[in-house]
């Protein structure tokens, strides 16, 4: 088994524990070489859920698809400074587990920016300088209170920060206007460099004949709004001359009896349009699954099911069977009293696929 294999069965194992998944669309997925797949980014963990079943269905074993990937994941201690919530100890213990060597063996490549750049990654160039010259007062406190509160030495210099301990404090994003990151203009050059470099691999793929799963939306969604679509797609697409678009939406009900159900669906494959930034995010709208959670959440009437099937929109399949429509609505109403943080993101979802 290659190490492709390996982490899509290592995905499988994890999405299937964690969550409640149904797949809508074709039971065999009919790649064309060189499409782009585009999909909605709902949450951290759409590609895991994802993977699974477009490795089945794609059949992977014998077409490999690529994938475009947040920059940040190739820098060292991604593990410990990107979640939330873990104390020191454990970001310590996370800050040596890099996986940017793997990432090209499993197809994953970066998108780097030319404008953004992680704050551990300018301290990173310049280790020498005094942390208070290089940092404003607030964050260089934040920085000497995380030290206070590990026990370790005041930091005094930026090389001092470069470990776990400090390493959510080093994933802050900063920009050449940032004060941390201001006139350093050979970093921001080859960041520049960088990130061409990095577009430039993309077009090589698809031209080459391999598909590409981007997420144009850039991030996860924070408010459950279907776009906007990060800038790039369209030159991307004008570079490298995909044959198809195919849109794959994912919606997550948390409002059910135990594990969060996840309808995740494939579209059908659509030749690109000139103006494609504006077609892709049409066609993410037009893909998003319609659940109970949604329909509950957005105090939806029940038609909204017909005019949904009417429309060509994936829908839940318990929604489709009146009787079955009303055990999910109930259950969803009696969800919402446990997760009333879900409702405002649901509601929003609805309504932006049908924006």
């Amino acid at each position: 088994m290659s190490l492709y294999d390996a982490v899509a069965a290592g995905m499988w194992a994890y999405s299937r524990s964690a969550f409640r998944i149904t797949v809508l669309g074709p039971e065999r997925l009919r790649i064309a070489p060189g499409t782009l797949l585009v999909v909605t980014h709902r949450r951290e963990t759409d590609v895991p859920v994802l993977c699974p079943p477009l490795y089945r269905r794609g059949e992977l074993r014998r077409q490999r698809v690529a994938f475009a990937a947040r920059d940040d994941l190739f820098l060292p201690g991604f593990f410990a400074g990107f979640p939330t919530g873990l104390p020191p100890r454990v970001r310590r213990a996370l800050y040596g587990l890099g996986i940017e060597r793997w990432l090209p063996r499993v197809e994953v490549f970066p998108i780097r920016s030319a404008s953004a750049a992680r704050l551990g990654e300018v301290l990173r160039d310049r280790p020498g300088e005094a942390l208070d010259g290089v940092l404003g007062g607030r964050e260089n406190a934040a920085f000497a209170a995380r030290a206070a509160a590990c026990g370790l030495e005041p930091p005094a210099r930026a090389g001092d920060v470069l470990r776990g301990e400090y390493a959510d404090l080093l994933w802050r994003p900063v920009g050449p206007e940032d004060g941390a990151a201001a006139g350093l203009d050979a970093f921001w050059a080859r960041r520049a460099g960088q990130a061409a470099a990095d577009f430039r691999r993309l077009v090589e793929l698809v031209r080459g004949g391999r598909p590409l799963v981007l997420f144009p939306e850039g991030r996860p969604s924070p408010d459950g709004e279907i776009g906007p679509l990060q800038r790039g797609l369209g030159a991307l697409v004008r570079r490298a001359r995909p044959p198809a678009l195919l849109p794959v939406a994912l919606a997550y009900d948390p409002l059910r009896r135990g594990r969060t159900h996840v309808v995740l669906a494939f579209g059908a494959p659509v030749s690109p349009e000139d103006d494609v930034e504006d077609q892709a995010l049409r066609l993410l709208r037009r893909t998003m699954p319609l659940t109970a959670g949604q329909l509950f959440a957005a105090k939806a009437p029940e038609s909204a099911v017909r005019d949904a099937l009417v429309e060509g929109r994936p829908v839940e399949p318990a929604l489709v069977v009146p009787e079955r429509r009303e055990r999910r609505l109930a259950e969803a109403r009696a969800a919402a009293g446990r997760r009333p943080d879900a409702l405002p993101f649901l509601a929003r979802e609805y309504e932006s696929a049908r924006a």
